[in-house]
């Protein structure tokens, strides 16, 4: 069940992206864009999306809770009196406007309107909410919010460019407009992170399965930022890099996965108290043996682990280096790959729990 409502998060996050990146072009004029492939069946599937993968955790509940009884009438039951029942009815009624909106051509102001409340109402009813209402509904939204206008953008100036016109022009708008989102996704991300692990506690919860995903976003992000510098700031041009922008959105996929399947764990309050009832990581027994409480999380630096980060960061310099070489893409983004089982490893084997 965990994959599913993993793999269906996922998808959400494309359909937002999708929906997202769709508005804030649609207030771009046309000579400081691409040439679009336009598809309303696209943005329709997109709301339709929504709608559909942000169902998952409702059946999952449905699931875990009937004895029984109906499904249905259990399915209902939750709807009405659970919380997460009640976001996805909220959810269904605004993507319900909103698709009606982009089939009967509404305006892009419209269209901002709903998608915007779909944002909130996500945020709302996100699970920091539920520690801190109003602190973790204001960071979560506008986490979820500066993701999902970055990475929209990217996708349809990635995937449905038509060719590279007004190129320059786009990059002179988007470069800062990328910028903002990143600092807002770091600023945010990191008053999330804290409503579930302590400062203190950081390196111990990577003991743990939701500390090991945690790790992994992390580590991925570095290669996703390496790529968008290279697409903002390397391309000195202004041509148009067509492969390397799609570089860039296959490395936020990871991150993608990597957050869904993170939500789906145990948040680490108590780091010794968690690793009771949740056991180790998959991978913390292959690399450091048995572990036992408590969990202490030292340094204790190995020569392999300073080895495999010192091959990680050459990795990250050869991710760079491919583009000014220009080595196949594929090669890139194998050694962004690279960057991250190497650095993951060192930092495994330079800490004792």
């Amino acid at each position: 069940m965990i994959f599913f409502t993993a793999l269906s998060d996922v998808l959400m996050y494309i359909a937002f992206s999708y929906i997202i990146g769709s508005v804030v072009l649609g207030f771009v004029p046309k000579t400081h864009k691409p040439a679009m492939q336009e598809s309303k069946i696209m943005r329709l599937l997109s709301v339709a999306g929504i709608a559909l993968f942000s169902l998952a955790p409702v059946i999952e509940l449905t699931v875990f809770l009937n004895n029984g009884e109906s499904w249905f009438s259990t399915f209902f039951h939750i709807l009405i009196d659970y919380r997460v029942g009640n976001g996805w009815v909220l959810t269904l009624l605004f993507c319900v406007l909103l698709g009606l909106t982009v089939h009967y051509d509404g305006s892009v102001h419209m269209r901002a309107y709903y998608t915007g409340i779909l944002v909130l109402i996500v945020g709302f009813f996100s699970h920091v909410s539920t520690l801190n209402l109003w602190g973790g509904f204001i960071s979560h939204s506008l986490h979820f919010l500066a993701m999902s206008l970055w990475i929209g953008v990217l996708l349809h100036v990635a995937w449905f460019a038509r060719d590279g016109s007004n190129w320059r022009r786009f990059i002179s708008w988007f470069t800062p407009f990328a910028l903002v989102c990143v600092a807002m996704l770091i600023i945010s991300g990191i008053f999330i992170m804290l409503f579930f692990v302590e400062p203190a506690d950081y390196v111990k919860s990577w003991v743990l399965p939701y500390g090991q995903l945690l790790l992994l976003k992390h580590l991925v992000i570095i290669p996703v930022l390496a790529a968008a510098w290279i697409n903002g700031f390397l391309n000195r041009k202004g041509s148009y890099e067509r492969a390397w922008l799609k570089v860039e959105f296959l490395l936020i996929l990871l991150v993608f996965v990597f957050t869904a399947f993170m939500s789906k764990q145990a948040p680490p309050h108590d780091i010794n108290n968690t690793f009771r009832s949740e056991g180790p990581a998959p991978l913390i027994e292959l690399l450091k043996g048995p572990q036992f409480i408590p969990i202490d999380g030292a340094w204790s630096v190995s020569m392999n682990g300073i080895l495999l980060m010192v091959i990680g960061i050459m990795c990250l310099a050869m991710m760079v280096l491919g583009y000014k070489k220009q080595l196949p893409l594929w090669l890139s983004f194998i050694f962004g790959l690279i960057f991250v089982g190497a650095a993951y490893a060192g930092l495994m084997l330079n800490i004792a729990f």
